[in-house]
This record gives structure tokens, sequence and C-alpha cells, in this order.
């Protein structure tokens, strides 16, 4: 019997330690992320409605006539679920708005690293991006969404 609760024992640590192994996995794709435009760009608040239109089409331009353009990271990344979810409506929705966005003129560049995105957005006039709230610099300047900040309660793209 002392054999039988020692084993029973050492299942529940080797199941807990999995469990462990396996949430610790998931916790990485839940990021603050954060709207950003070049340091010189005069936007500092944008509606999240604005932001949809913009997304889906309707709306191509900012209200000082440069063109609307969003660089984002993969989408199908886990940390990008929510914001597309948002801006989009779901990943599936993103992937059909961002090719017809992309059919005149590229309206949407997709990059491989928050440092490339960060350069993208500080060099593409009318540009904004989304990038977790840890790797921006000072090439850019986080916009407000509906007048809250990431960090806010209630910010529209918070990860969790």
């Amino acid at each position: 019997m002392h054999a039988n609760s020692r084993r029973n024992l050492l299942r529940g640590a080797i199941a807990l330690g999995a469990l462990a192994v396996l949430s610790a996995s998931a916790v990485p794709a839940i990021k603050n992320m954060a709207v950003v435009a070049s340091a010189n760009s005069k936007l500092a608040d944008v509606p999240l409605s604005d932001l949809v239109k913009m997304c889906k089409g309707t709306t191509k331009a900012w209200p000082d006539g440069k063109s609307f353009v969003l660089v984002l990271r993969n989408p199908d990344a886990p940390e990008m679920h929510a914001v597309l979810l948002k801006l989009f409506g779901g990943a599936t929705e993103a992937k059909v708005a961002i090719a017809k966005l992309n059919e005149m003129h590229q309206t949407v560049k997709i990059v491989d690293s928050d440092e490339d995105l960060l350069r993208t957005v500080d060099a593409t006039p009318g540009a904004i991006g989304i990038v977790d709230v840890y790797a921006i610099n000072s090439s850019v300047k986080v916009l407000r969404i509906d007048g809250k900040l990431p960090f806010d309660v209630g910010y529209a793209l918070k990860g969790n």
C-alpha cells in the first residue's frame, strides 16, 4: 500500500508539472498591444470605430489626407488574435480584408519583427502599427484609442 501511495503521488506531481509547462507556453500569447504612429505624426487619439473603418477599407485616408497604411506582425501569431478580432472581426476576416486592401496598392504591410514594424511606421507617411508595448522606442508615439492608452482600464486592444 505504501508503494501505491508513492506511485500516485509521483503521477500527480508529473501531471501538475505537465500542466505547468503547457500553461506557461500559453502565457506569452497574452500581450498588451499598442497602436503607434511616427513620432512626427499629428495623430494623438483615434476612435476605435474610425480605425475599424480604415481596416475594413470603408475609409482610406486620415483627416489630413495622408493615405492609411497599417503595419502588422504575422496575423497568424497568437498575440494578434484579440487585435484582429477587434479591428477586422477575426483572423479569417482579417486575411480577406488585407487581401482586398492590398489589391490596388499596399495598404497593409506585414513585417517579421517588432523592430521592422517600428522602422516601417517611422518611415511611412500615414502609417500606424500594432506592436507589443514593450517593444516601443522613441521613433514612434503611442496613440490613444477612444481616449485610452494601452495600460488604461478599458483599452480596446488589451491582450487579456
